[in-house]
């Protein structure tokens, strides 16, 4: 406030008012910014410019402009016996009133409007905040954290590029959540822009903390956050011409969608759970004595293989032997009588659960997705339900793997970081669309037997025409698991592709080959071998052939 300039006729009342960083009108009372842009005034000299000015319009609407206003009263009465103008001068005093009544209303609602802003501008500066009043049920403030320092204390399982730099953006939902020490830096009111802060101070009073994933990528991708009820799923909108078109989330550029399961699908999976819950009390009485005989500390690894494929199984069991590895709680599921026979010749505990697999195909695939490997998928959905059912823990694998050291022990370290996941599995590599946003390898992981991983794979039985329509066991599985892990709590963690422990297929065709010739060479010593991203059995056999693992 620099200055306030009055001019008065008392007899015409006619006022005139040069303001400067003043706007007075009838709604109020309101600061103006100044040509310097500061803010930094005070109630204090507001409220002292409020009332020079109203006493002056009074006073010199009462008095002469020469006279002082000590005199004011007697000026007045003079003014009445000189001009007779008593009656209006009556009028005057009782508009003078009600100015004063006007007046304490203005100075209340000034008062307040300047504190604020007082407020605001002892927080750190003249800038304006990231978010005004309009967005208050959105966000108050926002800092960056780093994202290698947050993904590593609020770790959600799905696979993270801990080598990639980056930050993630903290947004505050209400002033509560601000962190108190960091305000000036949260609210922007500093002029300094978005700022880093360390991810302990800018958690520090937050209760609650939802986590949103964007993928890197350079499509034209619009975020918007709608104040609104939860809602714990993205909703996608696709730009058609003018206008959009809701789209699932499986909707890309190239036209991939997941695909809802035909009549005839759902109808051959009804079949299919028929035969499976009318023999199932007769199965499990049969499964359950042998699963308790071969369980080691409550852990049961499994595995199911047809005729086709039993080359692989025996050359992960003879592997096994040859570096001096037990099989003994392995259980073989097969799904005809000769694997089964192969598996207990080498010295494998089975189960031919020959009611739900007498239709399972005996020739192995020839590629990813075909029809002997669609069948199979329902026999890997089987036996692991069944197993989870009588509550064991358990590791399911392909029979494409060779292990270097036994698996169970680094799920079983009580030292681990992990150890409070519910289910591990390894990277698929794929980071796509379609196995986000766990790409959760179906063909190697361990879960802890609880409600949620029993009811989990309950759950998959169920989604068999998923499988049957989408020709894949993975994209099933990881659908019913990001569902489960919003819903229930289920803590899936996915060992990430580039971490050493758990090597498969990606590794061997994308990654650098100094990799790979660090395992042959033994300089790199893993748990296991998964070769996945393969066409065919004939091409896994020559490439463990080329590691030495055949």
């Amino acid at each position: 406030l620099e200055a306030i300039i009055i001019n008065s006729d008392p007899l015409r009342n006619n006022t005139m008012i040069r303001r400067r960083n003043l706007n007075i009108d009838s709604g109020g009372v309101q600061l103006r910014k100044s040509s310097s842009g500061s803010r930094k005034s005070s109630v204090r000299t507001l409220v002292l410019c409020l009332i020079s000015f109203y006493l002056g319009l009074a006073s010199t609407t009462l008095l002469s402009s020469s006279s002082s206003s000590a005199s004011a009263k007697n000026d007045i009465e003079q003014i009445a016996k000189d001009n007779e103008h008593a009656k209006e001068i009556m009028l005057i005093k009782r508009e003078f009133v009600m100015m004063q009544k006007d007046f304490e209303k203005k100075i209340a609602k000034a008062k307040k409007s300047v504190n604020s802003a007082a407020a605001s501008s002892s927080l750190g500066g003249d800038a304006s905040p990231f978010f005004d009043r309009s967005l208050k049920n959105l966000a108050h403030g926002m800092s960056k954290v780093s994202r290698l320092d947050f993904v590593t204390q609020f770790d959600f399982g799905s696979p993270t590029d801990k080598s990639k730099g980056g930050d993630v953006i903290m947004l505050y939902n209400n002033d509560k959540s601000i962190p108190t020490s960091k305000t000036d830096i949260v609210l922007g009111t500093n002029g300094k822009g978005v700022e880093s802060l360390p991810l302990s101070e800018s958690t520090k009073n937050c209760d609650w903390i939802n986590v949103v994933t964007i993928p890197p990528k350079n499509d034209r991708v619009c975020t918007a956050l709608l104040p609104n009820t939860d809602d714990w799923h993205i909703r996608r909108w696709k730009r058609e011409g003018d206008s959009f078109r809701s789209v699932n989330r499986g909707q890309t550029d190239r036209g991939r969608t997941f695909r809802v399961p035909t009549e005839g699908t759902i109808k051959q999976h009804w079949g299919m759970l028929e035969t499976y819950f009318k023999n199932f009390d007769e199965i499990r009485a049969e499964l359950e004595p042998i699963a308790k005989k071969i369980a080691k500390d409550n852990t049961i690894i499994v595995m199911t293989c047809n005729m086709g494929q039993s080359e692989l199984l025996m050359n992960f069991v003879c592997n096994a032997k040859a570096k001096g590895l037990s099989t003994e709680n392995v259980l073989v599921f097969p799904t005809d009588q000769e694997t089964k026979d192969l598996a207990e010749g080498l010295g494998l505990a089975t189960f031919y659960d020959e009611k739900n697999f007498e239709d399972m195909p005996e020739n192995e695939a020839g590629h990813y997705g075909d029809k002997a490997f669609v069948a199979m998928m329902f026999a890997k959905v089987v036996c692991v339900q069944l197993v989870s059912h009588l509550g064991y823990d358990l590791l399911f694998q392909d029979v494409d793997i060779v292990w270097y050291k036994n698996p169970i022990e680094y799920f079983n370290d009580d030292k681990s970081p992990y150890r409070d996941f519910d289910m591990y599995f390894q990277d698929d590599g794929a980071h796509s669309t379609r196995y986000a946003p766990y790409s959760a390898n179906s063909g190697f992981y361990f879960v802890r037997n609880n409600k949620r991983t029993r009811y989990l794979f309950t759950s998959l039985l169920y989604a068999g025409d998923q499988i049957l329509e989408s020709h894949s066991h993975q994209q099933a599985l990881v659908q019913v698991m990001n569902e489960h892990s919003s819903l229930f709590g289920l803590r899936v963690k996915v060992l990430s592709r580039d971490t050493d422990e758990f090597p498969g297929g990606w590794h061997y065709h994308k990654r650098n080959k100094d990799f790979m010739m660090k395992v042959v060479k033994e300089e790199i010593n893993p748990f296991i071998f998964h070769m996945s991203w393969t066409k065919n059995k004939d091409n896994k056999i020559k490439f463990f052939q080329q590691m030495g693992q055949w």
